[in-house]
């Protein structure tokens, strides 16, 4: 999550043009937000609007407001009176449940903050500040879209495990050791010197931090090199 300070080319003007601030979101660290950022710029010039900045989070949609820093961000701006636009390229970036994104918008609309989604062109509000009935219904169409998005996503990745499972594939830990018997004698050489000083189990297993049962597998390898030394 970030927040640009943006500069007016022509002087401040602030007080003569809207003030607007972009809120951008994409889902994984590997995405990127900087068209989001761009698109919105250039639509809000062309509008006249004062973009004071741009708040972009890396998180998955799905999550709660109350886990979303962008989002706490975005509404302490909109309670400190620091913004009359918001402005989004689509619905889904403010999130994936319905019940978060209506949240969203309905403080938005108590404090006559207008919503403007690039996807559609639209604003929630109308110039006379009262709720645009047109943006409303493509919100909650909208919202709900992207929540059965996700939910089919989930199911069709589930399918995807039950179904390579009934064909043999595994999932998970590999069952058996992580280490051979001479990886194990390596990585925990003091330990089994510890064990060849008559240190008990539960005494080094605290000691290393691993567990007792792998203590034993180095106690019974010791004893078994120990067994084939030559007399």
């Amino acid at each position: 999550m970030k927040v640009l300070e943006a500069k007016s080319q022509k002087g401040d003007v602030s007080h003569l043009s809207p003030l607007a601030i972009i809120f951008t979101r994409v889902s994984k660290n590997v995405q990127n937000y900087q068209r989001q950022i761009d698109d919105l710029t250039a639509y809000a010039i062309k509008q006249g609007w004062t973009v004071t900045g741009v708040i972009s989070e890396k998180i998955s949609g799905s999550k709660s407001n109350e886990d979303r820093g962008g989002i706490t961000q975005l509404m302490e701006a909109a309670r400190l009176g620091k913004l009359k636009k918001v402005l989004v390229s689509e619905v889904s970036r403010l999130g994936r449940r319905p019940s978060q994104t209506h949240q969203v918008l309905e403080q938005l609309t108590s404090l006559k903050i207008s919503l403007y989604i690039h996807q559609f062109n639209i604003e929630t509000l109308l110039p006379n500040g009262k709720l645009n009935p047109a943006a409303s219904m493509i919100f909650s169409i909208t919202a709900d879209m992207a929540r059965q998005e996700k939910e089919t996503h989930v199911e069709r990745v589930i399918s995807g495990i039950q179904l390579a499972k009934r064909n043999g594939q595994k999932f998970g830990r590999k069952f058996g050791p992580l280490y051979t018997e001479a990886q194990l004698l390596r990585k925990y050489s003091k330990a089994a010197k510890d064990l060849q000083l008559g240190i008990s189990i539960r005494k080094v297993a605290k000691i290393y931090g691993i567990s007792a049962d792998t203590v034993q597998r180095i106690k019974k390898l010791i004893k078994t090199e120990t067994s084939q030394l030559p007399d």
